[in-house]
């Protein structure tokens, strides 16, 4: 790559990520509007590990083992339960 393409996209790529970050404010403020706070939050994070998931799949990384499926589960609990939810 030259450097005025890496540069666009690096550009690009905070663009992306201000936007994206930005916005999610705005989803909150409106999503706790008509549903409970911690259901949302719920929702939010099963839906972004939804898409995480489905793309690392879709990459051809492999799936996790039960092993590793209990340690997230129960750490996904603690922290975004505990530490969001406590929030």
């Amino acid at each position: 790559m030259t450097a005025v393409p890496e540069r666009l996209l690096l550009i690009g790529a905070f663009a992306a990520l201000y936007l994206i970050w930005g916005s999610t404010y705005l989803a909150i403020r409106f999503g706790v509007a008509s549903w409970p706070p911690l259901l949302f939050t719920a929702v939010r994070f099963l839906l972004a590990g939804s898409l995480l998931y489905g793309w690392l799949r879709w990459r051809g990384i492999k799936p996790p083992t039960a092993q590793e499926w209990r340690s997230s589960t129960l750490l996904g609990v603690l922290m975004l339960g505990c530490g969001t939810g406590g929030v």
